[in-house]
C-alpha cells in the first residue's frame, strides 16, 4: 500500500500566525473571538486550518489578522521568507 502524500502548504503565514497568538497568551478562542469583533465571521476551526497552513487567507482575512494581533504584515512572513517589501524582487 502506498504512502498517502502530505497535504500540501497552502500559506506560509500559519505558523507565525500561531507563534504571535501564542505570544500574547491566546488562546485559539481568544483570537477567533477579536476576529469577529473585527466583523470576520470565522470559526475555530478555520484558523486551526490556516495556523497548519492547510487554507489560504485572502487579503482581507490577512488584514483583519495582522489588526487584531497588532503587527505589521511584514511580522506575519516566517524568517524564511525575510521582508514582503523585496519579498517579489527577482
Amino acid at each position: 500500500m502506498p504512502t498517502p502524500s502530505p497535504k500540501p502548504v497552502r500559506n506560509v503565514l500559519g505558523s507565525q500566525i500561531q507563534k504571535i497568538r501564542l505570544a500574547k497568551g491566546w488562546s485559539q478562542a481568544d483570537l477567533v473571538g477579536k476576529l469577529q469583533l473585527k466583523g470576520w465571521n470565522v470559526e475555530r476551526t478555520v484558523l486551526t486550518k490556516i495556523e497548519r497552513g492547510r487554507r489560504c487567507l485572502t487579503d482581507y482575512e490577512l488584514i483583519t489578522i495582522a489588526q487584531v494581533l497588532n503587527v505589521t504584515l511584514d511580522d506575519l512572513l516566517p524568517p524564511k521568507v525575510g521582508n514582503l517589501r523585496g519579498f517579489f524582487k527577482s
